[in-house]
């Protein structure tokens, strides 16, 4: 055997060791918390720039519609908060379109959004913000 074949015979035996000690280190049970989306009934929350990073574009899918109905509720106002300039950026509303966010009944399943402006780009990939969505508050980054 030759030194590069013994080198890399060595380097894939300790992969598989830290593949087998990483793996029982994930089976161990951790009392889970939910997360605010959880409670919300809703996951797969992500945000992003849209419209040339003059809107930022919120997706969620509900997984449980009861726990979700405030998020879909008219009366709800949502927001999202820039983190590194504390300014509150609203959902738009136009004349014809209305308010720019899915309102209405959840279906289990079903994704949703919310659009939110973006004066002069201000948030951008990779800032943090906040979420406020009816009942649900929770921090994502910019895609």
């Amino acid at each position: 055997m030759t030194r590069s074949t013994a080198r890399i015979v060595r380097s894939l035996a300790l992969l598989a060791i830290g593949a087998v000690a990483l793996s029982a280190l994930s089976t161990r049970s951790v009392p889970a918390t939910p997360t605010a989306n959880e409670r919300c009934g809703v996951d797969q929350l992500h945000i992003r720039r849209t419209a040339e990073g003059h809107l930022l574009d919120l997706r969620y899918r509900v997984v449980d519609p009861n726990r979700a109905a405030s998020l879909l509720a008219k009366h709800n106002t949502a927001y999202v908060i820039h983190k590194n300039s504390g300014k509150r950026l609203p959902v738009p509303s136009t004349p014809k379109a209305g308010v720019l966010r899915t309102t209405g009944v959840p279906r289990a399943g079903r994704s949703y959004f919310a659009l939110f402006t973006n004066p002069g780009g201000l948030a951008r990939r990779g800032d943090r913000v906040a979420i406020v969505l009816g009942e649900l508050t929770t921090e994502l980054t910019v895609e």
